[in-house]
């Protein structure tokens, strides 16, 4: 029987791969667990066009992700802290909250890009002032390194 296989299956095949198997193991194992689809005309035919779509998507985050990288080594992100009567910072800023600017950013210029499209890594900032991070911008198959700025400020109590 052949399958369009929902995920990779080793020695078996690929995520798409349409592979012939026996029809008591796609019945008793493929199908109930998800794993793989019956392979007609019709689920192949979708499958390519859905594949198909996916690249045209890819090509234009690209296009896109190489159109912003210079906006956003520009911008300055402005994050507000809780500090003390003497200028001491009660709290940090966490990857999580540059993050979620970022994408926010990203969004309103393009949107193409999505949460997966942004990575930082850095142990959470708890200096008031502008601070220069590593952004790595795009997905596993497509992925630019550029900085941006972020300038932490006092809360007015």
């Amino acid at each position: 029987m052949k399958v369009l296989l929902q995920t990779h299956i080793s020695k078996i095949g690929g995520k798409g791969e349409v592979v012939e198997v026996s029809d008591g193991y796609a019945k008793n194992a493929l199908f109930p667990k998800k794993l793989a689809i019956p392979a007609t005309q019709h689920i192949i035919s979708t499958w390519e066009q859905k594949k198909q779509k996916e690249l045209v998507q890819k090509e234009e985050r690209k296009k896109a992700l190489k159109n912003i990288l210079s906006e956003v080594q520009k911008h300055v992100f402005i994050f507000s802290v809780k500090t003390g009567k003497s200028g001491e910072v009660f709290t940090s800023i966490h990857q999580e909250e540059i993050q979620k600017a970022l994408i926010q950013f990203l969004s309103t210029q393009n949107k193409l890009f999505e949460n997966e499209d942004v990575h930082i890594e850095l142990k959470p900032i708890k200096d008031l002032g502008d601070h220069e991070i590593e952004v790595r911008l795009g997905r596993e198959d497509y992925i630019q390194k550029t900085s941006t700025h972020i300038q932490i400020i006092a809360e007015e109590a």
